[in-house]
């Protein structure tokens, strides 16, 4: 069995972030949550362990409790919330040689494609039927995605997301004249203003656009995948992966603003505490995360030509009932909740993740009580247009690797596009040629 890594420093933070205790009260039929009855498990009161897991995050007792166990307890008072934390000697293949129950998991985008060499996944279609949960109310692309990637069975439902968007620093653009980022911005129009914005003022160096590229190619907007699901062959040295670097890469080596490698890895500092990045592409996060003083404003990502309007990928997270659970139905009545216009509100006023239930009412309210996101550009964190989440494989790290080599050595003048990416193109299919003969 393969083990992945957590792939979204946003995704991690927004779990620690949240505070979901004191969700009360019962959601309608309507929204989500499926109706109960006398023969429900959740109807019953005698007392029932249902045991969480959640791969590859660190996620502790108490903060687990915080994001959601004190609410479904709340909501489901017969239900005894237990929670296995992650660490040494708790990875997947520990817990389940342990013979420890797995009732629910709770399943980041990037382990997905991993999650059926355990063979303990559940198809939750009948459990959809039965209850007559509306698949429809979620949003499209974070449906569509576990619909595909299932080949029409469904493990799991997203119960939160998040997604990029520009950043900028408003103390800067005041600072030199410069008009702020505006919505419906091309990448040329990003690009012409970034080298406005990259000089060199009272000694200190201030450049006009970082990112962490890694985590852009992740969502990119031509939803372009690392690997091609079917032929396995890594997807480095297409035309549209070329067009996403040459993109990323001409921001780092116009005239005045070459990145070394040691740069290229302080990208967030340089945002958020140096505060010498006047622009800054990255999940919402780090805005939900600025500090107090910091004078910070979103737009939407701006565009590709070959894609006008479309924003990222969604970032989504899953929760999926095991196969091995002895508690299915309660367990899909408490995904259910997770999903309900109640719960996803919570969620969005606490800023913690972007809601997967698309309702402007609830959109409106995200970081509602985060008191030094008032005023500010909320809208902008969920896309209008968001670009189809590209095809997800077990083999994306080993190209993703090979991919954040080629474009640092783009970034910093070391090599041509071309032959950079042809180079990682070979090499991940070399290494993933060779994870296919295991």
């Amino acid at each position: 069995m393969k083990r992945t890594t957590e792939m979204a420093r946003a995704v991690s933070f927004g779990i620690a972030f949240a505070l979901f205790a004191g969700l009360l009260g019962a959601c309608g039929k309507g929204d989500g949550e499926p109706a109960g009855s006398s023969a429900d498990p959740a109807a019953s009161k005698e007392p029932v362990e249902i045991t969480f897991y959640r791969p590859n995050t660190g996620t502790t007792v108490d903060q687990f409790n915080q994001m959601m166990g004190d609410a479904i307890k709340a909501k489901f008072p017969n239900v005894i919330p237990k929670f296995i934390p992650y660490a040494d000697g708790s990875h997947m293949e520990d817990v389940l040689a342990s013979g420890q129950d797995l009732d629910i998991l709770i399943l980041s985008i990037g382990f997905v494609p991993s999650y059926p060499n355990y063979n303990i996944q559940y198809d939750m279609t009948e459990m959809i039927k039965k209850y007559k949960y509306d698949l429809n109310r979620l949003e499209p692309t974070t449906a569509n995605f576990i619909k595909e990637f299932g080949n029409g069975q469904i493990y799991a439902l997203p119960i939160f997301t998040t997604a990029a968007v520009l950043m900028y620093n408003k103390d800067l653009f005041d600072k030199f004249g410069v008009p702020y980022p505006g919505e419906g911005m091309t990448w040329d129009d990003t690009y012409e203003l970034a080298k406005k914005m990259t000089r060199t003022d009272g000694g200190t160096r201030y450049y006009g656009f970082g990112t962490s590229v890694g985590h852009m190619l992740r969502v990119n907007q031509l939803s372009v995948p690392f690997v091609d699901p079917k032929t396995k062959q890594p997807m480095l040295a297409s035309e549209n992966y070329r067009k996403l670097v040459e993109n990323f890469a001409r921001f780092y080596n116009m005239p005045n603003a070459q990145f070394d490698s040691n740069m290229m890895k302080k990208q967030a500092d340089m945002f958020v505490k140096d505060r010498n990045l006047a622009m800054y592409a990255y999940f919402n996060s780090t805005m939900v995360g600025a500090p107090d003083d910091m004078n910070v404003d979103a737009v939407p990502l701006p565009s590709f030509k070959e894609a006008p309007g479309i924003g990222s990928q969604m970032y989504p997270t899953f929760a999926g009932i095991t196969g091995t659970s002895k508690h299915k139905d309660l367990a899909f009545q408490i995904i259910a909740y997770m999903t309900s216009d109640e719960f996803q509100t919570k969620f969005a006023k606490d800023g913690t993740g972007l809601p997967v239930i698309k309702k402007p009412e609830i959109i409106s309210v995200f970081s509602e009580n985060v008191p030094h996101l008032k005023g500010k550009n909320i809208r902008a964190f969920y896309p209008d247009k968001p670009a189809a989440i590209a095809p997800k494989t077990e083999y994306d790290g080993i190209a993703e690797k090979y991919s954040n080599t080629a474009f640092n050595q783009v970034a910093t003048g070391q090599k041509d596009v071309v032959t950079a990416l042809r180079e990682a193109n070979e090499q991940a299919a070399k290494d993933i040629q060779a994870e296919l003969g295991k």
